[in-house]
Order: structure tokens, then sequence, then C-alpha cells
């Protein structure tokens, strides 16, 4: 189970303090994309491997747009310096944090992550920063109100990290057993323990957004926000509904199995056949 847990991120606001250590600084720059990349002078190895992603990432960005604003990335030696930078404890599943302009990503090689591995992190991180950039300014940016299943929805969508998470049908499994939780409202508290299914419930519903109003809608939401917007207001501006009205469809499509489709033949549970169950 935590093979499909290590590459996730809270891609949440806060107070990130500085990494003494990472002395060695170099640029990565794209056509659409800049970087400056901050590693401890031997971690050359973690540096080229973070490099190569950077570069590669780009590709898959330019769905939504470009980085409007370099990125500085710093790679930080180990998990608990990681967690000492962004001020969280505990949260043993955590590999990186982004800001408007900064990520800091732990090192791959203390996690022994593949270059996939990075590769799908990298993706991942960048989104929020791209999603921070496209919807705010480096002053406002943590003022709009994007809730945790939109920020880590679009993240893993984007960097295609489904078969890390719960299928739907194992979410609706988990939501008839846990009737009380409020996945959607509740979601910054429940991810520490409950992250997988949590973040599958983000993936699982911007795929479902997404079939709804298409990626130009997404774009909209940014630029809406970038003007003045608040999430809310956005939302339901590019989407026709508000968020709690489509927080509800997703839950009910969740619940009643609607991904199974229509028509679709469901093996009855099995009943004793006796002499008043026979059909007649």
């Amino acid at each position: 189970m935590k093979g499909w847990l290590l590459l996730l991120s809270l891609g949440a606001v806060g107070c990130v303090t500085p990494l003494s250590s990472l002395t060695r600084v170099s640029t990565v720059a794209t056509a659409t994309a800049r970087f400056e990349l901050k590693t401890e002078p031997t971690a050359t190895e973690d540096e080229a491997r973070v490099r190569g992603a950077l570069e590669r990432s780009v590709a898959k960005l330019e769905r939504w747009g470009n980085l409007a604003v370099a990125v500085t990335v710093r790679i930080a030696p180990t998990h608990l310096e990681l967690e000492r930078a962004v001020g969280r404890r505990g949260y043993d599943w955590l590999r990186a944090w982004a800001r408007y302009d900064d990520l800091i990503v732990q090192s791959p090689g203390s996690w022994a992550g593949t270059d996939r591995d990075v590769d799908e992190l990298i993706v991942h991180e960048l989104t929020h920063c791209l999603l921070f950039q496209r919807s705010g300014t480096s002053r406002n940016w943590d003022t709009k109100q994007i809730p945790l299943w939109f920020r880590e929805g679009m993240a893993t969508v984007t960097a295609d990290q489904g078969l890390r998470f719960p299928s739907l049908e194992d979410l609706a499994d988990w939501l008839e057993r846990n009737p009380e939780l409020d996945v959607f409202g509740d979601a910054e508290q429940l991810s520490k323990e409950a992250y997988g299914q949590i973040y599958g419930t983000s993936f699982h519903a911007m795929r479902f957004l997404l079939k709804r109003v298409g990626d130009k809608a997404i774009v909209d939401m940014m630029a809406a926000m970038q003007k003045g917007d608040d999430f809310e207001g956005a939302f339901t501006r590019a989407s026709g509904t508000t968020p709690k009205r489509f927080e509800a469809d997703f839950l009910n499509y969740l619940r009643f199995r609607g991904f199974r489709g229509f028509g679709l033949k469901v093996r009855p549970r099995l009943r004793p056949v006796g002499p008043d169950t026979r059909p007649p």
C-alpha cells in the first residue's frame, strides 16, 4: 500500500524556512520555464535527476499554460530536513512541498525513488506552482481559498498518477464504511492518516469535473481568480455550478456507483435455493 503513497505532497500554503546546507546553485531553463536549483555541493546525482525531471515536466504543464515566474527548487537531503523546512511533523509519506515560486523536494536517493517516480513528483509539484501563479500574485495567491481536492486533483491528473490511488469502487466502499467523514470539508485534517483515500478522492473528483467541463474551464477558473475572484466565484462562473453542489454530485456518483455505467449488469448476491426461494 505504501508504494503509491510515496509521491504525494500537501501542496499547501505555509511558512518555509531555508535549508542552509544547499550552497550549490545552478539554473535550469526551457523555452517556457526557468528554475533555480539549489543542492548540497556533493549531491550531484540527485541534482542531475531532478534537473532532468524539471526539463521533462514542462510539456505536461503546458496543458494549463506555463509558469509565469521562475521557481526555486531545493533538494532537502533527508525526510527530517524536509519536514523541518515546511513545519510539518509525522507525515512519513511527504516527499515535497510547493508554493507560488518555491519547491522543496526530498532527495530522491533518500527514498529510493525511480526516475519515473521523480518525474511524476516534479510534475505534480510544479502543477501546484502553476495553479498558484496563474490564480494570483506573489502577494495574494494563498488567499484564494482553493480547496485541497482541487489542488491535489489537478496535480495528480496532470502527473497521470491514477494507478497510485484507490479505484472508484474502493472509494465507494470506504465511504460506506465511514459515512461520518466529510471528505471534502475535512480533507486537510484527514490527509495525514487517510491520505490515500483523500488524494484518491481528489484525483477522481477532478476527472469527474473535467469530463463535465473540459480543460478550458480550469484555465478560465485560474484566469478569473487572477482577476480578483476567489475560488468559489471562479468555479461557479466557469462550471455553472457551485463547489458545494459539485462535491455533492460527485459523492452521489460514488455512493450510487454511477461509474459502473448504465445497463451494466452487476452480479447479484448469491441466495440459498429452497422451497420458498425458487421462482414460480
